[in-house]
């Protein structure tokens, strides 16, 4: 694993600290979970509010008024969190095995970390050549809220702000017990390593790459109702006991990296375009240990059945020749603790990918998230 940057893993320990903090405030929580259940949340915050910041001897008709607003509005939210509630608990499952966690609202803290290396290799102009390169590793720090399963999250990247890296990704996840898929876009300038052409090597350095890349993978569950995927990555879910599932995968990979050469160092010009379309099926487990622990294993390998691959160097091109096995594998695993009302943990997303043939033009890339996590619910 890699070596992440310390400021990154102390910003995250002092977000955790904050939401325990706010999370011991047992009491108030409870009493805004009893508002909620009686259907009087607005009317509860109102009173709170007028108890500590109130005027003395504000109008008493005005005073009526708000309590009247927020009588309708009280109506309204319970409306909406019924129709929420419907949908959030009417799913085919298994309750023995797996369930939705009884409170409305999940509030999450993550550190996100990433990484992606590639490496290309074959004949150019009679010579064979090879290379490896790297990205930075990047860390992020984000905060979400789901409410009955459905929310949205911001995320800020620390380096970005010191001006240390610009690379920037996009994730796009979605996980349900039937199916699911993840959606990468990653923009990066900070890939470094070396080439060697022949005899000749070549050390190259950040900044004289850019990459635009987009991973996309998807799966089918066969055992949905007792198997669940987002109970190990979204914590939407609650698995109760130990299972597991065959699974079906569809994955795309398509990238553009650039270099206008350096000619100082001996570098050509070279552009790469790869477009890569694969399908296959694994299997994933869910094991439960004394009820708290939730242990995720899955690798969902699949076969590549149709390429666009090129690169081209100063003049010369070359596509890469079907050659099997190509193949893209996605692996996943995740740790998960959980208490009566929050959870604790990380998870681990790997994408490796092997195509075309090391004798005229062979690429392997990996790509790797992890994530470390603390949540709770109200």
């Amino acid at each position: 694993m890699p070596h992440f940057p310390i400021r990154y893993m102390l910003s995250l320990a002092a977000a955790l600290v904050a939401a325990l903090s706010l999370h011991a405030q047992n009491e108030v929580i409870q009493r805004l979970d009893s508002a909620a259940d009686r259907g009087t949340l607005l009317q509860h915050l109102e009173r709170v509010a007028t108890e500590r910041f109130g005027k003395e001897g504000e109008d008493s008709l005005k005073r009526q008024h708000r309590r009247e607003r927020m009588e309708q509005g009280d109506a309204a939210l319970s409306r909406f969190d019924s129709l929420m509630a419907a949908n959030y608990f009417k799913k085919n499952i298994d309750t023995a095995y797996i369930i939705r966690p009884p409170e409305r609202l999940t509030v999450k803290l993550r550190g996100n970390f990433s990484g992606s290396s590639m490496e290309v290799r074959g004949t150019l102009s009679g010579e064979d050549f090879d290379s490896e390169v790297k990205s930075q590793y990047r860390g992020t720090l984000s905060i979400s809220a789901l409410y009955r399963g459905i929310g949205a999250g911001i995320a800020i990247n620390p380096a970005k702000f010191k001006g240390k890296n610009q690379d920037y990704e996009f994730n796009l996840n979605s996980y349900s017990n039937r199916y699911g898929f993840d959606v990468i876009y990653q923009m990066a300038t900070t890939w470094s390593g070396w080439a060697t052409m022949g005899d000749k090597r070549i050390d190259v350095p950040a900044d004289l790459l850019t990459q635009h890349a987009l991973n996309i993978n998807g799966y089918y569950v066969f055992n949905y109702r007792r198997f669940s995927y987002p109970a190990a990555f979204s914590q939407s879910y609650i698995q109760r006991r130990s299972a597991g599932s065959w699974m079906l995968a569809a994955s795309f990979e398509g990238m553009n990296i650039r270099s206008p050469g350096d000619d100082d160092i001996g570098l050509p010009k070279t552009i790469i375009h790869t477009r890569e379309f694969a399908v296959g099926g694994g299997y994933g487990y869910n094991l439960v240990v004394r009820k708290r622990w939730l242990f995720h294993l899955s690798a969902l390998p699949t076969v590549i059945f149709y390429t666009h691959d090129k690169v081209k160097s100063d003049d010369e091109q070359r596509r890469m020749k079907y050659h099997l096995p190509s193949v893209i594998i996605t692996g996943r695993y995740a740790a998960v603790y959980n208490w009566p009302r929050h959870f604790a943990g990380l998870s681990m997303v790997f994408n490796a990918s092997v195509a075309g043939d090391s004798d005229r033009l062979e690429m392997i890339r990996t790509k790797w998230r992890l994530r470390v996590f603390y949540g709770f619910r109200l």
